[in-house]
C-alpha cells in the first residue's frame, strides 16, 4: 500500500503536524497506518512515548529514528502490511530524505505562505524532481498550504498561490489551518477526538479540516494509482 513522504528543507513549515494529523485521520478511518519519524526531532515518536507512559494505547505504529542504510527495506516490509506508511523526513536535503523519495508514492510538501517558504518549497519540487531523473521515474507530489490562516486569506497568499497555479505545480486542494488542537494534540499526547472543548479552543473546526486533508491526500494517492 501506499508510502507517503512528508517533505520540506525548510524547520516550522509544519511537516510533522501535516504528517501526525494525517496519521491520526487515516487510523480513525479504519486505515492501519505506520509512521517512520526519520525527523531528528522526533516529536511523533516522543508523543507516542509519553501516551505508554500514561497507558494510552498508539492509534498507529511509529518507528522512530531508522537508521538510513535500513530505511528502503523497512518501508519494503511495512507497505504490504499496512494501508498507509507515512514518513516525517528530517528538514535537510540528504541521503535519508533521497531513500525516501525513491519509494515514496506521493510525497506532501508542506510551506506557509510566505514568499521565502514558497521558495524553500520551490527547491524541495526540484529535489523531488532531480530524484525521479536519477530512478528514470515519475515521483508524484502535492504542495500543502500550512498554518493557513483560517479567516482571511491575505494578498501575499494570493499571489503565491496564482504563481503556483501558473507554474503548473500540484496543490492539494485542502491545506492545514493554523489551530490550537494541532498544538494541544502533543501537549497533552492526545489525538483530535479525544481532545475536549473545555479545555481546547475551536476543536470541531480542526476536526472537519483534519478530514478535509486526509480526504485531500487520499484521491491524490488515487489519482496517482490510477495514472
Amino acid at each position: 500500500m501506499p508510502a507517503i513522504s512528508v517533505a520540506n528543507p525548510k524547520g516550522g513549515a509544519g511537516k510533522t503536524t501535516l504528517a501526525f494529523v494525517l496519521a491520526c485521520e487515516l487510523a480513525r478511518s479504519g486505515a492501519s497506518v505506520a509512521v517512520i519519524d526519520a525527523d531528528p526531532n522526533a516529536i511523533i515518536a516522543g508523543w507516542g512515548r509519553k501516551r505508554g507512559e500514561q497507558g494510552k494505547a498508539l492509534p498507529f505504529q511509529i518507528i522512530a529514528s531508522p537508521k538510513e542504510s535500513e530505511l528502503i527495506g523497512l518501508i519494503d516490509r511495512l507497505t504490504p502490511a499496512h494501508d498507509f506508511v507515512l514518513i516525517d523526513l528530517e528538514g535537510t536535503a540528504s541521503r535519508m530524505t533521497s531513500r525516501a523519495l525513491a519509494r515514496s508514492h506521493l510525497v506532501l510538501i508542506p510551506f506557509n505562505l510566505s514568499p521565502i517558504d514558497a521558495e524553500l518549497a520551490a527547491n524541495a519540487v526540484a529535489l523531488i524532481q532531480e530524484e525521479a531523473e536519477a530512478l528514470g521515474r515519475t515521483i508524484p507530489f502535492r504542495l500543502v498550504r500550512s498554518r493557513d490562516n483560517a479567516a482571511i486569506e491575505t494578498k501575499t497568499a494570493k499571489r503565491i498561490v496564482s504563481a503556483i497555479a501558473a507554474a503548473e505545480l500540484p496543490l492539494l486542494p485542502a491545506g492545514l489551518v493554523e489551530r490550537a488542537a494541532y498544538r494541544d494534540i502533543f501537549d497533552f499526547a492526545a489525538t483530535l477526538e479525544e481532545l475536549n472543548d473545555g479545555e481546547t479552543s475551536g476543536l470541531s473546526a480542526a476536526r472537519r479540516n483534519a478530514l478535509e486533508v486526509a480526504r485531500a491526500v487520499v484521491e491524490a494517492v488515487q489519482q496517482e494509482t490510477k495514472r
